[in-house]
């Protein structure tokens, strides 16, 4: 099929050469993309499928040629298809890859399977096409699933082990009252010490439960979609915990929107405050925020200018008690495996940026914008 209209009526040979050109160049993108295709025409009618398509529902090229679109849907899908496929062919809007809700294929044995499809509008000399990408998703499907099993799994024996552990440990601290109430202010002032210390790691292990809890749950991917405004959300942040008075935080945000899951980016935003703000060792603490939009991501940078991270510890720090001052008794390092699990458990990335010969740490976050009609799903 031709891929370049003909505008002049009597074409010359070099417009003719162009058109075979970008015809062949087409059919070589076509049979060659590393996902199954096929070219939709107006009426629904299949025109043409690469090899990866036919061997991903099982037809030939031939049973497949002219055939309605439907026949690769199962029969509950059809009908509602033949009119959302209607209007689309009105009013063509490109739909990459991962967008919309998931899709369900029929192959030829009867068998069906998950799929994703991307969707955009070819014009050429002999009409207008649609043309589908899909790839099978079984595999991530199935790797989906055990995942959630196994965030479940986690999610239960935390619970589980952090009542079996605050018993103990309200124990311990009904038994340091005790102790206080026998004293009363007649407690030497080793006494006192001691049990300000006991009262310390209580508070420590606490801390240790409460995060190991909430280390479980950022697994889940739960949260709603709503719209988020940038200068609002850190506004919000650090309205909720007001930095104490000597730190000083300034932020580069625009009014700009945009639809994203609002509850978790705030914990990983108050996350990374937090971390800059306790691993510090100088006595003012300047934080800067800068959220913006690029694309199809916001991007959210928090910095410091504390003493960095080494780079030979960097992959140290999103693991679980990792802390890299051996000395530090008020964390047991899991802020940073909180926001990592937070930031991909919703389709983001997490990157550390700090170099060895200069102060300073960034903490870059790239958190997926999602489609509207992921809102009105």
């Amino acid at each position: 099929m031709g891929m370049i209209e003909t505008i002049a009526a009597k074409p010359s040979l070099r417009d003719v050469s162009l058109s075979q050109k970008a015809d062949q160049a087409f059919r070589s993108i076509f049979e060659n993309a590393p996902c199954g295709m096929l070219l939709v025409n107006a009426q629904g009618l299949i025109t043409h499928t690469n090899e990866r398509l036919c061997a991903m529902f099982g037809y030939s090229t031939e049973e497949l040629a002219a055939q309605p679109i439907e026949i690769l849907l199962p029969t509950r899908f059809r009908s509602d298809h033949v009119g959302l496929r209607d209007g689309y062919t009105q009013a063509p809007r490109p739909r990459a890859m991962g967008q919309g809700r998931d899709l369900t294929g029929l192959r030829k044995d009867g068998v069906e399977f998950p799929l994703e499809i991307g969707l955009s509008v070819i014009d050429t000399a002999e009409g207008r096409f649609n043309c589908a990408s899909i790839i099978d998703i079984t595999d991530r499907k199935r790797a989906e699933l055990r995942l959630k099993e196994a965030n479940g799994q986690l999610e239960e024996f935390t619970y589980v082990a952090s009542h079996d552990l605050r018993s103990p440990i309200r124990g311990i601290a009904n038994l340091i009252e005790f102790i206080r109430e026998d004293y009363g202010d007649s407690a030497p002032a080793t006494v006192q010490k001691n049990l300000a210390r006991m009262d310390e790691r209580i508070g420590a292990m606490e801390k240790l439960i409460e995060d190991l809890l909430t280390y479980a749950r950022s697994g889940r991917r739960t949260a709603k979609i709503e719209p988020i405004v940038l200068r609002d959300l850190v506004d919000e942040v650090l309205a909720l915990e007001p930095p104490p008075a000597h730190v000083h935080i300034s932020v580069d945000a625009s009014d700009e929107s945009f639809d994203g899951t609002k509850v978790p980016l705030a914990t990983v935003l108050r996350n990374l405050i937090s971390n800059a703000i306790k691993h510090h060792d100088r006595e003012e603490v300047s934080i800067t925020i800068t959220i913006r939009l690029v694309h199809d991501q916001c991007i959210m940078e928090v910095s410091d200018d504390g003493p960095g991270i080494p780079e030979a510890a960097q992959k140290r720090v999103f693991r679980l008690f990792q802390t890299l001052n051996a000395s530090e008794r008020k964390g047991v390092g899991l802020g940073l495996a909180v926001v990592q699990r937070l930031v991909t458990g919703h389709g983001g990335a997490i990157t550390l940026l700090s170099s060895d010969d200069q102060r300073g740490s960034t903490f870059r976050v790239r958190w997926p914008r999602y489609a509207r009609t992921d809102l009105d799903d």
